[in-house]
Protein backbone atom coordinates (compact mmCIF):
# COMPACT_ATOMS: atom_id res chain seq x y z
CA UNK A 1 0.00 0.00 0.00
CA UNK A 2 1.64 3.41 -0.70
CA UNK A 3 2.50 5.10 2.26
CA UNK A 4 4.85 8.32 2.79
CA UNK A 5 6.46 8.96 5.45
CA UNK A 6 6.78 13.01 6.36
CA UNK A 7 6.53 15.35 9.00
CA UNK A 8 7.14 12.81 11.41
CA UNK A 9 4.00 10.72 10.47
CA UNK A 10 3.10 8.33 7.66
CA UNK A 11 0.29 9.13 5.68
CA UNK A 12 -1.49 7.01 3.49
CA UNK A 13 -2.52 8.32 -0.51
CA UNK A 14 -3.99 6.85 -3.94
CA UNK A 15 -3.53 8.49 -7.30
CA UNK A 16 -6.18 7.83 -10.29
CA UNK A 17 -5.64 8.51 -13.79
CA UNK A 18 -3.49 11.01 -15.58
CA UNK A 19 -2.96 14.54 -16.99
CA UNK A 20 -2.91 17.97 -14.57
CA UNK A 21 -2.95 17.07 -10.92
CA UNK A 22 -5.71 17.73 -8.54
CA UNK A 23 -5.53 16.80 -4.81
CA UNK A 24 -8.69 16.37 -3.20
CA UNK A 25 -8.44 16.58 0.94
CA UNK A 26 -11.63 15.35 2.77
CA UNK A 27 -13.33 16.64 5.90
CA UNK A 28 -12.76 15.74 9.94
CA UNK A 29 -13.15 12.29 10.28
CA UNK A 30 -13.39 11.26 6.95
CA UNK A 31 -11.17 9.09 4.53
CA UNK A 32 -10.27 9.28 1.12
CA UNK A 33 -13.05 6.88 0.17
CA UNK A 34 -15.45 9.83 0.70
CA UNK A 35 -13.95 11.08 -2.97
CA UNK A 36 -15.28 7.52 -3.90
CA UNK A 37 -17.95 9.08 -6.33
CA UNK A 38 -15.73 11.81 -7.83
CA UNK A 39 -12.76 9.89 -8.66
CA UNK A 40 -14.09 8.24 -11.49
CA UNK A 41 -16.00 11.29 -12.90
CA UNK A 42 -12.83 13.73 -12.25
CA UNK A 43 -10.01 11.07 -13.18
CA UNK A 44 -11.19 10.67 -16.82
CA UNK A 45 -9.84 14.70 -16.88
CA UNK A 46 -6.97 15.04 -14.89
CA UNK A 47 -4.31 13.04 -12.64
CA UNK A 48 -6.15 12.63 -8.56
CA UNK A 49 -4.76 12.62 -5.78
CA UNK A 50 -6.36 11.15 -2.31
CA UNK A 51 -5.26 10.73 1.19
CA UNK A 52 -5.97 10.21 4.19
CA UNK A 53 -5.33 13.15 6.47
CA UNK A 54 -3.13 12.97 9.64
CA UNK A 55 -5.36 11.59 12.05
CA UNK A 56 -7.80 9.54 10.11
CA UNK A 57 -8.00 6.02 8.35
CA UNK A 58 -5.03 4.16 7.55
CA UNK A 59 -2.59 7.68 7.91
CA UNK A 60 -0.94 7.75 11.37
CA UNK A 61 -2.87 9.25 14.13
CA UNK A 62 -0.88 11.24 16.59
CA UNK A 63 -2.06 12.91 19.81
CA UNK A 64 -4.48 16.46 19.55
CA UNK A 65 -2.25 19.55 19.89
CA UNK A 66 -1.70 19.55 15.64
CA UNK A 67 -3.44 22.07 13.73
CA UNK A 68 -5.11 22.45 10.33
CA UNK A 69 -1.89 24.58 9.30
CA UNK A 70 0.27 21.37 9.85
CA UNK A 71 -2.08 19.49 7.76
CA UNK A 72 -1.31 21.62 4.87
CA UNK A 73 1.87 21.23 5.46
CA UNK A 74 1.39 17.72 5.28
CA UNK A 75 -0.18 17.53 2.13
CA UNK A 76 2.74 19.96 0.64
CA UNK A 77 5.73 17.42 1.50
CA UNK A 78 2.98 14.56 -0.10
CA UNK A 79 3.24 16.78 -3.63
CA UNK A 80 7.03 16.81 -2.94
CA UNK A 81 7.26 13.16 -1.80
CA UNK A 82 4.83 12.37 -5.32
CA UNK A 83 6.98 14.78 -7.61
CA UNK A 84 4.18 17.20 -8.16
CA UNK A 85 5.44 20.93 -8.44
CA UNK A 86 1.84 22.20 -8.53
CA UNK A 87 -2.05 21.20 -8.68
CA UNK A 88 -5.34 22.27 -8.60
CA UNK A 89 -6.31 21.83 -5.06
CA UNK A 90 -9.83 20.42 -3.87
CA UNK A 91 -10.99 20.90 -0.54
CA UNK A 92 -14.27 20.33 1.57
CA UNK A 93 -15.43 21.08 4.92
CA UNK A 94 -11.56 20.58 7.05
CA UNK A 95 -10.25 19.96 3.42
CA UNK A 96 -11.19 23.77 2.65
CA UNK A 97 -8.98 24.82 5.78
CA UNK A 98 -6.42 22.95 4.75
CA UNK A 99 -6.26 24.27 0.90
CA UNK A 100 -6.77 27.72 2.44
CA UNK A 101 -3.66 27.22 4.24
CA UNK A 102 -1.93 25.28 1.62
CA UNK A 103 -2.85 28.54 -1.04
CA UNK A 104 -1.44 31.31 1.77
CA UNK A 105 1.75 29.09 2.43
CA UNK A 106 2.77 27.86 -0.53
CA UNK A 107 0.84 29.60 -3.38
CA UNK A 108 3.68 28.34 -6.05
CA UNK A 109 1.77 25.16 -5.89
CA UNK A 110 -1.74 25.87 -6.24
CA UNK A 111 -3.65 26.21 -9.23
CA UNK A 112 -7.01 26.63 -8.69
CA UNK A 113 -8.46 26.11 -5.48
CA UNK A 114 -12.02 24.88 -4.87
CA UNK A 115 -13.61 25.40 -1.01
CA UNK A 116 -16.31 23.30 -0.69
CA UNK A 117 -18.61 23.68 3.07
CA UNK A 118 -16.20 26.14 5.13
CA UNK A 119 -14.80 28.80 6.47
CA UNK A 120 -11.93 31.23 7.60
CA UNK A 121 -12.78 30.16 11.13
CA UNK A 122 -15.12 28.72 13.28
CA UNK A 123 -18.35 31.01 15.21
CA UNK A 124 -19.70 30.29 18.23
CA UNK A 125 -22.09 27.76 16.97
CA UNK A 126 -19.67 25.25 15.11
CA UNK A 127 -17.75 24.84 17.93
CA UNK A 128 -20.59 24.04 20.36
CA UNK A 129 -21.42 21.27 17.02
CA UNK A 130 -17.60 20.30 17.04
CA UNK A 131 -17.68 20.18 21.10
CA UNK A 132 -20.79 18.24 21.45
CA UNK A 133 -19.45 15.63 18.62
CA UNK A 134 -15.88 15.18 20.76
CA UNK A 135 -18.54 14.53 23.90
CA UNK A 136 -20.58 11.99 21.74
CA UNK A 137 -17.56 10.29 20.60
CA UNK A 138 -15.99 9.92 23.85
CA UNK A 139 -18.83 8.84 25.42
CA UNK A 140 -20.74 6.73 22.63
CA UNK A 141 -18.23 6.18 20.09
CA UNK A 142 -17.43 7.17 16.64
CA UNK A 143 -20.36 5.43 14.85
CA UNK A 144 -22.37 7.87 17.17
CA UNK A 145 -20.98 10.99 16.20
CA UNK A 146 -20.71 9.71 12.61
CA UNK A 147 -24.75 9.62 12.84
CA UNK A 148 -24.71 12.81 14.47
CA UNK A 149 -23.16 14.11 11.70
CA UNK A 150 -25.67 12.65 9.48
CA UNK A 151 -28.14 14.15 10.50
CA UNK A 152 -26.81 17.93 10.78
CA UNK A 153 -25.89 17.41 6.95
CA UNK A 154 -28.25 15.95 5.30
CA UNK A 155 -31.67 16.50 4.06
CA UNK A 156 -34.48 13.87 5.65
CA UNK A 157 -35.38 13.16 1.60
CA UNK A 158 -31.71 12.21 1.49
CA UNK A 159 -32.10 9.88 4.56
CA UNK A 160 -34.70 8.32 3.81
CA UNK A 161 -33.74 7.55 -0.08
CA UNK A 162 -30.56 6.42 0.39
CA UNK A 163 -31.01 4.34 3.46
CA UNK A 164 -29.50 0.91 2.74
CA UNK A 165 -26.40 2.42 1.63
CA UNK A 166 -26.18 4.69 4.80
CA UNK A 167 -26.15 1.53 7.14
CA UNK A 168 -23.42 0.31 4.91
CA UNK A 169 -21.33 2.94 5.72
CA UNK A 170 -22.35 3.29 9.15
CA UNK A 171 -20.93 -0.52 9.58
CA UNK A 172 -17.81 0.18 8.34
CA UNK A 173 -16.87 3.30 10.83
CA UNK A 174 -14.21 2.15 12.84
CA UNK A 175 -14.70 2.15 16.13
CA UNK A 176 -11.43 2.04 18.17
CA UNK A 177 -9.03 4.17 20.63
CA UNK A 178 -6.90 4.86 17.86
CA UNK A 179 -9.78 6.25 15.38
CA UNK A 180 -11.57 8.25 18.50
CA UNK A 181 -7.90 9.68 19.04
CA UNK A 182 -8.02 10.87 15.62
CA UNK A 183 -11.14 11.77 15.46
CA UNK A 184 -10.14 14.69 18.55
CA UNK A 185 -7.44 15.61 17.11
CA UNK A 186 -8.63 16.83 13.89
CA UNK A 187 -12.02 17.92 15.77
CA UNK A 188 -9.43 20.46 18.26
CA UNK A 189 -7.81 21.35 14.58
CA UNK A 190 -11.07 22.94 12.93
CA UNK A 191 -11.71 24.36 16.11
CA UNK A 192 -8.61 26.32 16.16
CA UNK A 193 -8.29 27.43 12.42
CA UNK A 194 -8.45 31.23 11.54
CA UNK A 195 -6.81 32.32 8.35
CA UNK A 196 -9.60 35.49 7.74
CA UNK A 197 -6.06 37.68 8.33
CA UNK A 198 -4.59 36.12 5.18
CA UNK A 199 -7.40 35.36 3.28
CA UNK A 200 -5.89 38.61 0.53
CA UNK A 201 -2.58 36.75 0.32
CA UNK A 202 -4.44 33.77 -1.75
CA UNK A 203 -3.70 34.53 -5.54
CA UNK A 204 -5.39 31.14 -7.15
CA UNK A 205 -8.61 31.63 -8.82
CA UNK A 206 -11.05 29.85 -6.12
CA UNK A 207 -14.49 28.51 -6.07
CA UNK A 208 -16.29 28.55 -3.33
CA UNK A 209 -19.58 26.36 -2.51
CA UNK A 210 -21.83 26.30 0.39
CA UNK A 211 -25.62 24.85 0.81
CA UNK A 212 -27.89 27.29 1.90
CA UNK A 213 -28.83 25.21 5.11
CA UNK A 214 -25.79 24.09 6.76
CA UNK A 215 -25.90 23.64 10.31
CA UNK A 216 -22.21 22.68 10.37
CA UNK A 217 -20.34 25.57 8.67
CA UNK A 218 -22.58 28.76 8.18
CA UNK A 219 -23.36 29.30 5.11
CA UNK A 220 -22.50 33.35 5.91
CA UNK A 221 -19.02 32.55 7.23
CA UNK A 222 -18.78 30.56 3.31
CA UNK A 223 -19.82 34.04 1.48
CA UNK A 224 -17.60 35.79 3.71
CA UNK A 225 -14.92 33.42 2.56
CA UNK A 226 -15.35 34.30 -1.07
CA UNK A 227 -15.52 37.79 -0.41
CA UNK A 228 -12.35 37.96 1.58
CA UNK A 229 -10.01 35.99 -1.72
CA UNK A 230 -9.76 38.73 -4.11
CA UNK A 231 -9.96 36.14 -6.95
CA UNK A 232 -13.21 34.12 -6.32
CA UNK A 233 -16.88 33.23 -7.09
CA UNK A 234 -19.38 31.91 -4.56
CA UNK A 235 -22.07 29.39 -5.36
CA UNK A 236 -24.77 28.71 -2.90
CA UNK A 237 -27.15 25.63 -3.28
CA UNK A 238 -30.63 25.80 -2.20
CA UNK A 239 -32.22 23.22 0.11
CA UNK A 240 -29.59 21.51 0.76
CA UNK A 241 -26.87 21.85 4.22
CA UNK A 242 -23.32 20.18 4.23
CA UNK A 243 -23.97 17.44 2.51
CA UNK A 244 -24.46 19.14 -0.96
CA UNK A 245 -21.76 17.86 -2.46
CA UNK A 246 -23.61 14.14 -2.51
CA UNK A 247 -27.35 15.52 -2.50
CA UNK A 248 -26.44 17.73 -5.57
CA UNK A 249 -23.88 15.56 -6.89
CA UNK A 250 -24.19 15.68 -10.89
CA UNK A 251 -24.51 20.06 -10.38
CA UNK A 252 -21.76 20.01 -7.95
CA UNK A 253 -19.08 18.18 -10.07
CA UNK A 254 -20.05 20.04 -13.34
CA UNK A 255 -19.53 23.07 -11.65
CA UNK A 256 -16.06 21.91 -10.14
CA UNK A 257 -14.86 20.25 -13.31
CA UNK A 258 -16.39 23.16 -15.99
CA UNK A 259 -14.20 25.85 -12.97
CA UNK A 260 -11.18 23.54 -13.42
CA UNK A 261 -10.68 23.11 -17.54
CA UNK A 262 -11.96 26.40 -17.97
CA UNK A 263 -8.73 28.53 -19.17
Amino acid sequence: MPYANLNGIKLYYETYGEGEPVILIGGLGSQLQSWATQIPIYSKYFKIVVFDNRGSGKSDKPEAGYSTQDMAHDTASLMKELGIESAHVVGKSMGGMIGQWLAILYPEKVRKLVLGCSSASRDEVGNEILGMGREIATKMGTKAVWLMALYLGYTRGYIEENLGTIKEVMSSVPEDPDALKGYIGQSFACEGHNTREMLNQINSSTLVMAGESDLIVSPKLSRELGECIPNSVVKVFGGVGHGFWRERQEQVDKLVLDFLLSG
